[in-house]
């Protein structure tokens, strides 16, 4: 396995040849035994603790680089069975809101049992029972020393994600999709845990990504420009982002329920190797 995966550093800077034998690659009895190994591992270590996920990463960046190869064999197929759509096509680029200059500030109340309190009514009797709960999980997994972490990193600057600026764009300008169906805005991975509920709540009634589930404490909706005096716009925004907190404080209680920790850690794009190739490798 060392000579093997030795081999992929004999490319050279040719990202093409690179590519081309990362898909090739994925069909190796070596890419089951990285599998395998990668199955392991703790489910609560992290990426840099865990020799499993050390192998689980290198088998996705392999995937990664092959899947180039996939997605200009599926684009040419495309072309092949739908010549229409590439007729007279452009390609445009929206600019991404610039992140925020500074880090965020962290409210000097934001402990655990004030961000308990603020999430549910006051006086509600189940304050002091999530609270003591939310207390045992700390002591656990460390939930607030890292969330001081991140606010305290001179890198935390929020920002929009790309499929949210796309959204918005096609209906803020009320843009056509193919033949006014499957209003689907693609991505090249699944949406985090944020995008996914902002879309869920969005009035636009687009399609439901995939979503990997991971949470960022960085991500930040995009931005409201009223351009009329109604505020149409911070109205549109505050609905939304009204209904996905709903949501995930349903979420954060269930969790703090269950008294769940950290999830294994997970890349947030998929790996790129469909399941025929995983059974050909086994035969293998």
């Amino acid at each position: 396995m060392i000579a093997w995966l030795s081999s992929f550093k004999d490319h050279g800077g040719d990202m093409s040849c690179l590519c081309r034998f990362s898909y090739a690659a994925r069909a190796s009895p070596y890419m089951k035994e990285l599998t395998r190994r990668s199955e392991k591992g703790n489910a609560q270590a992290s990426m840099a603790e865990s020799h499993a996920s050390t192998f689980l990463k290198v088998r996705h960046l392999i995937g990664r680089l092959g899947s180039h190869m996939r997605a200009a064999r599926t684009l040419v197929a495309a072309a092949m069975r739908f010549p229409a759509l590439f007729d007279d096509f452009e390609v445009e680029c929206l600019p991404s809101p610039k992140p925020a200059e500074i880090p965020p500030q962290m409210n000097k109340q934001a402990n655990l049992d004030h961000i308990v309190a603020r999430m549910l009514p006051e006086n509600d009797p189940n304050v002091p029972i999530y609270q003591k709960a939310l207390q045992d999980m700390d002591s656990k997994f460390g939930i607030y020393r890292r969330l001081v972490e991140e606010y305290r990193k001179p890198t935390f600057l929020p920002r929009v994600h790309a499929e949210l600026i796309i959204l918005e764009h096609f209906y803020t300008h009320k843009c056509d999709f193919v033949d006014n169906r499957d209003k689907y805005i693609g991505c090249s991975k699944p949406a985090c845990y944020c995008c996914y509920h902002y879309i869920w709540a969005h009035p636009g009634n687009f399609v439901r990504p995939a979503s990997h589930n991971k949470t960022y404490l960085n991500w930040r909706p995009p931005d409201v420009v009223d351009v009329g005096e109604d505020g149409s716009a911070a109205k549109h925004q505050r609905d939304i982002m009204n209904k996905m907190v709903e949501m995930i404080r349903k979420d954060v209680f269930a969790q703090i329920e269950n008294q769940r920790g950290r999830r294994r850690a997970h890349p947030d794009s998929t790996t790129g190797i469909t399941a025929s190739v995983v059974v050909e490798a086994s035969r293998g």
